[in-house]
């Protein structure tokens, strides 16, 4: 066990208002239900697990679509021809399962969508909290998730049954004035640590401070025709299509 799934979801629940208005959630929800609109195949019913209504615009007018936050469980085992699940699997303990459990939802022919934060994820601050640990401390501790590569998606894809798979990828450069900036904005996405390895305690200033001086160092910008230096963040987000 890798993370701590109670955890994952109260940082999700606590986001709730937040996520719903996050500049870069909203990109990503968009982008899936652009493709989902975009389908030329019939189908007639549908489930999306990882958001709520009101991240869904259009989707959610149809009444033939089924919009969870969190896991559902379709009535009777009744299986559907639309799946998607938005930016919950890279929190998975067992991909290969959750992602078989996923496919055996849909109809032979059905359709199978689904995105999820890559490897590119918060590179630099990992870097940076590497640094600062093994300069105060000699070791380190889990901070930032390991997320999957874009080639991983898409080998599992294959081995969970999915046909005419194609993965993408999104990479969203963020400019943050500080590193507190940048952790409340992983709050308010509900994207904050849920590692079991985790330090429990709070992480002192003094990390803190040596996390944002190494981070300043080596991931900063300077905005042109301003004397203002920002520290950037990657957002990979991987998008998979395939059908049963």
């Amino acid at each position: 066990m890798l993370f701590d799934i109670n955890r994952v979801k109260e940082n999700k629940i606590r986001s709730r208002e937040t996520r719903s208005r996050h500049f870069l959630l909203k990109r990503v929800f968009s982008d899936l239900e652009n493709r989902i609109l975009e389908l030329t195949v019939p189908w007639e019913y549908g489930l999306i697990e990882g958001c709520r209504k009101n991240d869904l615009e259009e989707l959610s007018k149809d009444d033939r679509i089924i919009i969870a936050e969190f896991k559902h469980v379709p009535a009777e085992n009744k299986r559907v021809d639309l799946y998607a699940n938005l930016m919950q699997m890279h929190w998975s303990n067992d991909p290969y399962s959750d992602f078989s459990e996923k496919v055996k939802l849909i109809k032979p022919k059905g359709q199978f969508f689904c995105c999820l934060f890559g490897a590119e994820t918060l590179n630099e601050l990992r870097d940076s909290f590497f640094k600062a640990e093994m300069e105060l401390f000699g070791v380190t501790s889990p901070r930032i998730s390991p997320l999957p590569e874009i080639r991983d998606v898409g080998n599992l894809a294959a081995k969970v049954g999915l046909n005419n798979s194609v993965v993408d990828r999104d990479i969203i450069k963020v400019g943050y004035k500080s590193i507190e900036d940048l952790f409340s904005d992983l709050k308010k996405m509900g994207e904050t640590n849920a590692i079991i390895g985790r330090r429990k305690g709070l992480t002192t200033k003094k990390l803190i401070h040596k996390v944002e001086k190494f981070y300043f160092k080596n991931h900063s910008d300077r905005k042109l025709g301003e004397n203002v230096t920002s520290i950037r963040a990657t957002f990979e987000v991987i998008f998979l299509y395939g059908t049963k």
